[in-house]
C-alpha cells in the first residue's frame, strides 16, 4: 500500500473528527510556539537579570512570565494529547466495528483459505499499529515540524552565520530518513505476517492442549513457537536498527553544529552571555524534535504496512444478499447436473442429480472426499455450483437471497458449535430478543435436553464456556439439536450428528433427532449406517457420482456398495 493510498483510506476514519483534530493540531502548535520561546527568554533574563542594576521588580517580572510560559504550555499539550488519544480510540474502535461487519458477511471461501489466527491478527494487533498514527503520532509530527520550524528561524534570525551549518544538515537528514522507509515497511510487513503466524499457532495450541499432551508433541510446538518468535525478533530488529541509524545520525550531525557555535561564537563573533545562552539552548534544543521527526518514521511505516493488511480485509468482497425473499420454503429440493470444484481440475461432485420431496428422509453416504460436505456446502448457497442447478420448490438458488434460504435450513453437525453464552442463547441462537422463553423451554423438552439443563447451576441462564466445554459430548449434542428444533426450519441437515457419541448416549440423541426432523424434508450425511437405516432412501457416492439409490432393504438385496459396508461395519 502506497503512502498516498494508506493516508485517503486513513483519513476517511478521520474526518468525523476533524474539527476536534483541528482544534488540537492549534493547541500543539502554541504549546510548542511557547516552548520554543524559552531561549529567548532564557537569554534575556542572564542579560537583565545578572548584572549590577537588577531589581527586585524585574527578577518578578521575567520569574512570572516564565512561569506562565511554561505553565500555558504544559495545559495545552496535556489537552490536545488528551484529545488526540480520545479520537485514536475512536479510529480504533471504528475500524474493529467495520472488520468485524465485514467478517460477518465475508463467504464461507474467505474462512476456507483463510487462518483464524491471521484474521485475529488484524483485529488486534495491525489495527493498533494504524490508530496511532490517527492522532498520536499526528500530534508529535505537529509539535516537532513546529518546533524545528521555529528554532532554525530563531536561530538564523540570531545569527545566519553560525546558522549556515544548518543548510548542509537537513538535506543529509532527508535523505537518511527516505533511504531507510522503505527497509522499515519491508520489515513491519514480514512482522504482520508473522504476528497472524503466532496468533494461529496459538489458537491451535490452545484449542488443542490435551491431544498435544497424549501425543507428547509439546517440544515439537515449543521449537515450532521458537522458531516463529526468532523470526519476529530479527525482522523487528531490522526494524529498530534502522530507526536507530536515523535517531544517532541526527545526534552526530548536530553535535557537529552545536561545536561549530561554540568554537567561532567564541573566536570569530562577540556574543553577550545571554545571546550565547540563546543561541546555544536554541541549538540543544533542536536534538529532540528533530530526532522526532526521524523516529516518527519508525511507526509511520509499520502503519502502513498494517493498513496494508486491515484495509486488504476490508476490501474483501463480501456475500451477495440479491434474489428472491422467500418467507417460507416448502422443501422440495432438486440438484440438476451438478458439478463443482474447489481447484481447477479436481472435481468434487460430477453432473450430480438427484431430488428430495418436501418432509422426506434422505442419507447420503460415502467415503471421504466422496463430495458429502460439498452438497451440504452448496444446499446452503456457501458455493454455486460451476454447472447444473439445484432447486429449492422449483426456483433456482442462484436467484434465492442468501438469507432467505437460509432462514428455511436447520443444521446439526457432530462438531455441535456453541458459543461461550448462555444455554438460552445458545438454543436461541440469534433471536434471543424476541424467542419467548417457553419456546426455548419447549425446545429443549423436545431435545431430551431440559433434564441436565435443570441440573445445571444456572439452568438456562448457565454460561456453558467455550465451545461449551462445561458440557459433555452428548449434553452439547442435544443442545444444537434444540437449537434446530427452536428454528423450526422446514429444511434440516444432519452432517454426522451421532458418529462421535458413545451407543447409550447416541440413542437419546437418536430420539432428540426424531423429534426434530417431523414434518420436515431431512438430508443426514453419516458413517454410522445404523443411524440412517430407517432413511426413506439412501445415496451412495462415490467420487463426486451417485452409485448407488434406495432404501435400506433394496440397497442390501443389491448386495452393492452399500451392502458391503453395512457387512464391513458389523463385522
Amino acid at each position: 500500500m502506497s503512502y498516498k493510498e494508506f493516508t485517503r483510506r486513513l483519513f476517511s476514519y478521520l474526518r468525523p473528527h476533524l474539527f476536534k483534530l483541528i482544534i488540537t493540531s492549534i493547541l500543539m502548535i502554541l504549546a510548542t510556539a511557547l516552548e520554543s520561546a524559552i531561549p529567548e527568554i532564557t537569554g534575556q533574563i542572564v542579560d537583565e537579570l545578572f548584572n549590577n542594576d537588577r531589581s527586585d521588580t524585574k527578577t518578578l517580572y521575567y520569574s512570572a512570565f516564565l512561569f506562565v510560559i511554561i505553565f500555558l504550555s504544559a495545559i495545552f499539550s496535556l489537552v490536545s494529547s488528551a484529545t488526540g488519544s480520545w479520537v485514536s480510540n475512536e479510529v480504533i474502535m471504528k475500524l474493529r466495528i467495520n472488520m468485524f461487519d465485514k467478517l460477518m458477511n465475508l463467504p464461507k471461501s474467505f474462512f476456507d483459505k483463510s487462518s483464524s489466527g491471521n484474521i485475529l491478527s488484524k483485529l488486534t494487533f495491525d489495527v493498533e499499529q494504524i490508530a496511532g498514527v490517527a492522532s498520536i503520532i499526528w500530534l508529535e509530527f505537529i509539535k516537532a515540524l513546529v518546533m524545528v520550524s521555529i528554532l532554525v528561524g530563531y536561530l538564523f534570525y540570531k545569527s545566519w552565520e553560525l546558522s549556515i551549518s544548518l543548510i548542509f544538515i537537513l538535506p543529509v537528514i532527508f535523505f537518511a530518513v527516505k533511504s531507510s522507509a522503505r527497509r522499515i515497511r519491508n520489515s513491519s510487513n514480514a512482522v504482520q505476517a508473522s504476528m497472524g503466524n503466532m496468533t494461529h499457532l496459538l489458537d491451535e495450541n490452545i484449542s488443542g492442549s490435551a491431544i498435544l499432551k497424549i501425543f507428547q508433541a509439546e517440544e515439537y510446538e515449543k521449537n515450532k513457537f521458537k522458531h516463529l518468535i526468532k523470526n519476529i525478533k530479527q525482522q523487528r530488529f531490522k526494524v529498530d536498527l534502522s530507526a536507530a541509524l536515523n535517531s544517532n545520525l541526527i545526534n552526530v550531525l548536530l553535535g557537529v553544529a552545536l561545536s561549530v557555535v561554540v568554537y567561532f561564537s567564541s573566536v570569530f563573533f562577540k556574543m553577550t552571555a545571554g545571546e550565547f545562552l540563546s543561541y546555544f539552548t536554541a541549538l540543544a534544543m533542536l536534538i529532540k524534535p528533530s530526532k522526532s521527526l526521524i523516529n516518527i518514521n519508525k511507526p509511520f511505516q509499520i502503519a502502513i504496512a498494517a493498513g496494508s493488511s486491515v484495509f486488504k480485509l476490508l476490501d474483501e468482497k463480501i456475500e451477495s444478499h440479491s434474489g428472491k425473499k422467500i418467507e417460507k420454503l416448502n422443501g422440495n429440493i432438486e440438484f440438476c447436473n451438478v458439478s463443482f470444484s474447489y481447484e481447477k481440475n479436481k472435481p468434487v461432485l460430477n453432473n450430480l442429480s438427484f431430488k428430495v420431496s418436501q418432509g422426506e428422509t434422505i442419507a447420503i453416504i460415502g467415503a471421504t472426499g466422496s463430495g458429502k460436505t460439498t452438497i451440504i456446502d452448496l444446499l446452503a448457497k456457501f458455493y454455486l455450483p460451476q454447472s447444473g442447478s439445484i432447486l429449492f420448490d422449483g426456483i433456482d438458488i442462484s436467484k434465492i437471497n442468501n438469507k432467505s434460504l437460509r432462514s428455511n435450513i436447520a443444521f446439526v453437525d457432530q462438531s455441535a458449535r456453541l458459543f461461550n453464552d448462555s444455554v438460552r442463547a445458545n438454543i436461541a441462537l440469534g433471536r434471543l430478543n424476541v424467542m419467548s422463553s417457553e419456546k426455548v423451554k419447549e425446545s429443549a423438552i423436545r431435545a431430551e435436553a431440559i433434564e441436565f439443563i435443570d441440573g445445571l447451576e444456572n439452568q438456562f441462564d448457565t454460561v456453558i464456556g467455550d465451545n461449551g466445554q462445561l458440557l459433555s459430548g452428548g449434553q452439547r449434542q442435544r443442545l444444537a439439536i434444540a437449537r434446530a428444533i427452536a428454528k423450526d426450519a422446514s429444511i434440516l441437515i444432519l452432517d454426522e450428528a451421532t458418529s462421535a457419541l458413545d451407543t447409550t448416549t447416541e440413542k437419546l440423541v437418536q430420539k432428540s433427532i426424531e423429534q426434530l426432523s417431523k414434518g420436515k424434508t431431512t438430508i443426514i450425511i453419516a458413517h454410522r449406517l445404523s443411524t440412517i437405516q430407517n432413511a426413506d432412501r439412501i445415496i451412495v457416492l462415490k467420487s463426486g457420482e451417485i452409485i448407488e439409490e434406495g432404501t435400506h432393504e433394496s440397497l442390501i438385496k443389491n448386495n452393492g456398495y452399500y451392502s458391503h459396508l453395512v457387512q464391513d461395519q458389523y463385522k
